[in-house]
């Protein structure tokens, strides 16, 4: 009887080859010391760590997950993250920039610079055709053909699409394949723009759109209102700021586009039901 295909199993077959410094997709694979060895994050790399073997606990977005055998992270640009409990890792460790895969008004993918990122669980046919898609990747960096980055970005859409038919268990609409344009446009948006733009009238004039009309489709495609995202995004980051960087009220404030301290305080106060002082002493934690 022959051995059944596994995701370890085929990473086995594998052989472990180094990043190419003059390309800008790496294929790595994965050990529990990549963790505390690896060099800081660049603004604008995704990374999607593959999970074939152990365990670890990783927290983004102030929020801690159980990361085990047959898991894949997907790590997007300016993503703050901490791992712990990392044990007896094998796998693989894909990197490549952002703009890898260009950003296109009516793609099928998320706008890999501003989704959050994402952990999904990876059944076993999926996983013996994302491997097959990485093994033409390999052999792909090691080819003397012209067009290979264009080669390369196709094969990394497959995966994408891949990814976007399992179970994520981080869920977060704005990694969903079927918004509607305007939302999407709008989530874009706001990721770049929360720290300046405050009021939904001003995406909705960049959107060539009324505030209304704005609210009712984006409440629509996400469960909340335009409104309610926005206020959504400031506190996340205001909360990621306070307990990841360790910044004063002050600081927030100001970084988030706040003139005024005391309206910071009192907009933290109504999203979190605390003070900030009072949010930073409580809300510790073992990363």
């Amino acid at each position: 009887m022959t051995n059944p295909i596994t995701s370890s199993n085929l990473i086995h077959r594998l052989p472990q080859f180094p990043a190419y410094g003059s390309e800008p997709v790496e294929i790595n694979a994965l050990s529990t010391e990549y963790f505390f060895m690896r060099q800081a994050r660049q603004e604008q790399i995704v990374e999607m760590i593959w999970i074939t073997k152990g365990h670890f606990q990783i927290m983004f977005d102030l929020e801690t997950f159980e990361v085990t055998s047959g898991m894949i992270v997907f790590l997007l640009p300016s993503q703050a993250f901490y791992v712990k409990s990392a044990a007896d890792l094998e796998g693989l460790i894909i990197r490549f920039p952002v703009t890898f895969i260009p950003a296109e008004l009516n793609s099928p993918y998320p706008n890999l610079a501003y989704c959050i990122s994402r952990i999904f669980q990876v059944d076993g046919l999926t996983t013996t055709n994302i491997m097959s898609v990485i093994q033409c990747m390999r052999q792909e960096l090691t080819s003397p053909h012209s067009q290979k980055m264009e080669v390369l970005s196709g094969y990394m859409k497959i995966i994408l699409i891949y990814l976007l038919r399992q179970r994520s268990i981080v869920y977060h609409s704005s990694f969903k394949s079927d918004l509607t344009t305007l939302a999407r446009r709008f989530l874009d948006l706001l990721e770049r723009r929360y720290h300046i733009c405050k009021k939904v009238s001003e995406y909705a004039d960049e959107l060539a759109v009324t505030p209304n009309y704005l609210n009712q489709i984006v409440k629509q495609e996400t469960g909340m209102t335009a409104s309610a995202n926005i206020r959504r995004r400031l506190l996340l980051q205001a909360k990621r700021m306070a307990i990841i960087q360790g910044n004063s009220m002050k600081t927030v404030a100001y970084k988030l586009g706040f003139e005024d301290t005391a309206h910071f305080s009192k907009f933290f106060k109504m999203g979190c039901g605390c003070n900030f002082t009072d949010y930073r002493k409580t809300c510790t934690t073992d990363f």
